[in-house]
């Protein structure tokens, strides 16, 4: 789920950082800039790991801060192909299939391809659902509905991630987004994920087996 990623970057600290100690203000500069922005191509960032070097400090002139070349690695959301994640379900459409939030990120989607099978989508209450045709000796009942419900907990499996590079990002290197500003709904990193796989789906639907 998470990953370390090594960047380099130009640190600017204020005069007002100057007293505290060097890599403890490079951090905290860095956390700011980058904690909850997506990296095209690389992934959301959570926060700084570490330091792993620096340069001196030179001050511009006319500028009372001073400068540093940072190198650094920062803990970055990227699920790998087949990870298993949980989450709960926070959306449903007809199109998109069901949108899965994991608390931090809820750019996930589940699309009605990767659904389990006999999955229909029920206009009337606006959620996909999985019909489970009755016994024989039952034939005459309608197929039993088990929904998927808005905050049902959930198991996917993540079998991609895609970045939309159309997405305007504000000027920053390397280029970078973040959903503070801008909403989550527009984060350009997606993950596509399936319930497909056995044990996959709304957890409840395995809890008795996972008893067993």
């Amino acid at each position: 789920m998470f990953i370390l990623s090594v960047l380099k970057d130009t640190v600017r600290l204020v005069p007002e950082l100057f007293d505290k100690e060097l890599t403890a203000a490079l951090t905290s500069v860095l956390n700011e800039k980058y904690s909850g922005r997506v990296l095209t191509n690389v992934g959301m960032c959570i926060q700084v790991y570490d330091i792993l070097s620096y340069s001196d400090c030179v001050l511009h002139p006319g500028d009372g801060a001073s400068y540093c070349v940072v190198y650094f690695r920062l803990v970055v959301f990227r699920p790998f192909s087949g990870e298993v994640l949980t989450g709960r379900i926070v959306a449903s459409d007809i199109e998109k299939g069901v949108q899965v939030s994991v608390g931090f990120f809820d750019n996930i989607w589940v699309p009605p391809c990767n659904l389990r099978q006999k999955a229909v989508f029920d206009k009337e209450e606006n959620l996909w659902t999985n019909e489970i045709e009755p016994a024989d000796e039952d034939e005459q009942m309608d197929p039993i509905r088990n929904y998927l419900e808005i905050q049902q907990e959930v198991r996917l499996q993540s079998i991609a991630i895609t970045f939309d590079t159309t997405t305007k990002a504000p000027k920053a290197e390397p280029e970078t987004f973040s959903p503070k500003s801008s909403g989550t709904s527009e984060l350009p990193m997606k993950v596509i994920g399936s319930f497909i796989e056995r044990g996959l789906g709304p957890v409840e639907w395995w809890a008795f087996q996972e008893e067993e």
